[in-house]
């Protein structure tokens, strides 16, 4: 799978006249080379792709020690996916710049890409001061649009987070009773996933009553509202696997709903499961989120898009908004999530992930029921 990444990345370099790209940016490295750093805010590893070889440069944190003393080759990084890459060690002796100067000169590197959207100025500026007979080329968003398209080894991982993220709830709801937090339940469901070995997609939104009409609220900061007799309770969330990520909402209401809140449900839940219908006859997204509001009454808007690719990041490209620029195409995992918020109330939303087929299908992969959730018993 990783060399058809390569082949995908090398045809755009032919097109765009590049002998060679460099990649700074965590998630691309990982998707290009299968190789992952403990922490990807910080600059731990890098890969140069050419028209010939895959480079990829970490420090000695990450590189097994050599199986003789006198051997110079360092043994593979204990954590990487592909043979075919050649490692080179960072040390304080022979840095990233000093391993480019060698590379470009050996396999005459005239023009270089780098991402444009990742590496900062000082980095840049350092490779330019040091790398004086290349000409640098600024890409943005070049990698992640590739990664747009899944292969089938990525839509697996996908579906996988997706069922885990699927039996966590189910067993997390059953926990929900009046007297019980926003924290708590937050917890429950890292705790559910950890236990079993897995992990967040990124900290859960649990909302509860006027928290719910916050379309971002940040549990973590929040007052930890507590689940009561008659409450609404928003749950956003999703579990990882093997770095990929799935992303659900689901409602939860406890006690009795007011007629108000049920119609509302109803009208915000025909509007999601016909925005998802309409993927499979509509390649712009775009029109899919003019659709989907128009599914919806003028009082029951949603500020924010109706939906966004996912993969090795949660938020991925296509966007589905009135400002996406994207193509909506099979292999894509994407999610629809319109919302309802009525400030100082109460807010809904109601998230899927979805994977685009071919021949105008799709495949809803978060499959936790998404009929009115009631826990009447309290």
């Amino acid at each position: 799978m990783i060399q058809q990444r390569i082949k995908k990345l090398r045809k755009i370099l032919v097109e765009k006249n590049l002998d060679g790209f460099l990649v700074s940016n965590f998630h691309n490295v990982l998707y290009l080379t299968g190789f992952k750093t403990l922490t990807e805010n910080e600059r731990e590893a890098w890969t140069l792709v050419t028209k010939n070889n895959i480079y990829l440069f970490t420090d000695a944190r990450y590189m097994s020690f050599p199986r003789k003393r006198e051997s110079r080759e360092m043994d593979p990084p204990i954590k990487s996916e592909d043979d075919n890459v050649k490692y080179k060690l960072i040390t304080p002796e022979k840095g990233l710049i000093k391993h480019l100067q060698e590379i470009v000169e050996e396999e005459r590197i005239n023009q270089l890409g780098f991402e444009g959207d990742d590496l900062k100025v000082n980095e840049l500026q350092k490779i330019k001061d040091h790398l004086t007979n290349i000409k640098t080329v600024s890409l943005e968003k070049f990698i992640i649009k590739i990664r747009e398209i899944k292969d089938e080894e990525e839509i697996n991982n996908l579906g996988t987070a997706c069922k885990i993220a699927d039996e966590c709830l189910e067993d997390v709801t059953k926990l929900i009773r009046p007297g019980i937090s926003e924290k708590e339940i937050a917890f429950k469901i890292e705790f559910w996933l950890k236990e079993k070995g897995y992990d967040m997609s990124f900290y859960p939104i649990v909302a509860v009553d006027k928290n719910s009409a916050i379309p971002h609220y940040d549990t973590r900061a929040g007052n930890n509202e507590k689940v009561k007799k008659n409450s609404i309770i928003l749950i956003d969330y999703g579990a990882k696997f093997k770095d990929y990520h799935s992303d659900t909402t689901r409602m939860i209401f406890t006690g009795k709903p007011s007629g108000e809140m049920i119609n509302t449900y109803q009208t915000l839940l025909n509007a999601q499961t016909q925005s998802i219908e309409r993927l499979k006859i509509d390649s712009n997204p775009v029109s899919v989120d003019q659709f989907c509001r128009r599914l919806m009454t003028t009082n029951l808007s949603y500020p924010h898009s109706t939906g966004h690719g996912v993969g090795l990041q949660i938020h991925e490209f296509p966007k589905i908004s009135f400002t996406s620029t994207d193509v909506l195409l099979p292999n894509q995992v994407v999610t629809i999530e319109p919302g309802v918020y009525f400030e100082n109330k109460w807010g809904m939303r109601i998230e899927d992930t979805v994977l685009i087929k071919e021949k105008g299908e799709i495949e809803v992969l978060t499959k936790f029921s998404k009929k009115s959730l009631i826990i009447s018993n309290c």
